[in-house]
């Protein structure tokens, strides 16, 4: 991926406040973005970069199609200066699925917008009334068709843990989104955050939050779905930041939750290996080898103990270099 340079735009253009949601602490940023600050941010960000990396402009954070089309004017002009000088190469933005119409999607193809984010979160229709996101999972199955025929990379965003979620119906979201063949997609098992309506259901014995390895397993499934269909998977887990992690009060966040949800990947696939039959010594790309082998070798350690007749190792792939 390209370099990105964030630009935050908190809850602007939400027109309700979803019960998981507090973007201010996610972003670490509580003011309201203006054109002013959005400027500052490029400059200071293109200043540190290397030159000639042209990145792409990215607000996240908001609802930003559904925030009042003079503000989005005003801060695409900021972007638009940039783009023009080639000091920027494009725009991608996050919104909400019932945000989204073809003249909207005409106004930000002319400012540049090649990537939206489009916040699904989940495709099963009672989960999104108990998370209160107000839209349904037709609503982002419209967003995402237009999105695609405008000729605009389509990302979706997927939570796993909300309220009324499943084993099954984390699933089935994943099959559901894949149907949609977007560009991408992300993951993020719900974490607990302060001043929002999620944590006083959990004060209150209302909501049981996902624990760390329940999480990871959930995401697995995810994760599987979206490898099958060969579907790029952006991240897995909210970004780290020292705000948030002094923050979270509960539920399915941590650091690495990435490498957990893929740690789990790899011991299934390696399990399968064994139990067909293949060989004991189990190869795997160099890259995905910590993977593979898990926290403190963790996926090894287990292997050995449900194969206790194999001599398990779990060895890089070693490519043939050409004489």
């Amino acid at each position: 991926m390209a370099s990105i340079v964030p630009v935050f735009v908190p809850h602007a253009g939400c027109p309700c406040r979803c019960v998981f949601c507090n973007q201010r602490t996610i972003a670490g940023q509580a003011e309201p973005m203006t054109p002013e600050r959005a400027e500052e941010i490029f400059r200071q960000a293109l200043a540190v970069l290397p030159a000639g990396s042209c990145p792409q402009a990215a607000f996240y954070g908001g609802s930003f199609t559904a925030i009042p089309v003079e503000q989005q004017e005003a801060l695409l002009a900021v972007t638009d200066r940039y783009r023009e000088a080639g000091l920027l190469s494009s725009v991608r933005l996050s919104t909400r699925p019932d945000a989204i119409s073809p003249e909207c999607l005409t106004r930000l193809k002319a400012h540049g917008v090649t990537v939206i984010e489009l916040g699904a979160q989940s495709m099963e229709d009672e989960v999104l009334r108990q998370a209160k996101r107000e839209h349904t999972a037709a609503d982002t199955l419209r967003a995402s068709q237009l999105i695609q025929n405008a000729g605009i990379s389509l990302i979706l965003q997927t939570m796993a843990g909300l309220p009324g979620d499943t084993r099954e119906t984390v699933r089935r979201t994943a099959e559901h989104v894949a149907a949609l063949h977007p560009d991408g997609v992300r993951i993020y098992p719900v974490a607990v955050l302060p001043d929002t309506e999620l944590y006083d259901l959990w004060q209150a014995g209302s909501y049981q939050p996902l624990e760390v390895e329940t999480a990871a397993e959930w995401c697995a499934d995810m994760l599987e779905v979206f490898e099958r269909e060969q579907i790029p998977v952006i991240r897995v887990g909210l970004n780290p930041t020292e705000e948030l992690e002094s923050r979270v009060a509960a539920g399915a966040y941590h650091p690495a939750m990435g490498e957990l949800a893929y740690s789990v990947l790899w011991y299934r696939k390696l399990k399968r290996q064994l139990e067909a039959g293949g060989d004991s010594t189990l190869y795997v790309p160099a890259r995905e080898l910590s993977r593979a082998i898990g926290h403190k070798r963790r996926n090894l350690l287990r292997l050995r103990q449900e194969f206790p007749e194999r001599n398990i190792i779990i060895k890089p792939i070693q490519h043939r270099r050409e004489p």
